[in-house]
């Protein structure tokens, strides 16, 4: 069991296992109310407070809080994407799908998206 709690922590902060993490960001930081509008106002995009996962041998379903969290499902993939809120800015993995879908976030938060090391895309 505590191996699948750890693991579902690994997945639900979208940086899975050593995976490079990118971010939305600028000098000042993205309020929280700022980005849950950009959020609301982009039918691709839900909020999720709460993540959820089932342990496969239990069943057992684990719910973790991520406030102010979105989810975007890439309308040609079908495949959902997580951005995750902390701080002033917002995380998101490294998925070239994810990155285009990032700019376009990112300029309309007069924001640009960079990597752990400081590069912008």
């Amino acid at each position: 069991m505590r191996k699948f709690i750890v693991w579902i922590l690994i997945v639900i902060s979208w940086n899975v296992m050593a995976s490079y993490s990118l971010h939305i960001e600028r000098d000042n930081k993205i309020s929280e109310s700022e980005w849950l509008a950009i959020c609301e106002s982009d039918s691709s995009l839900s909020v999720q407070e709460i993540a959820k996962a089932t342990n496969p041998q239990t069943g057992e379903v684990i719910e973790i809080q991520t406030p102010s969290s979105c989810v975007w499902t890439s309308p040609i993939l079908r495949k959902k994407y997580y951005f995750t809120y902390s701080n002033g800015s917002i995380t998101l993995g490294s998925d070239t799908a994810q990155i285009k879908k990032a700019k376009k976030l990112a300029q309309l938060l007069s924001a640009k998206v960079v990597g752990d090391e400081g590069e912008e895309y």
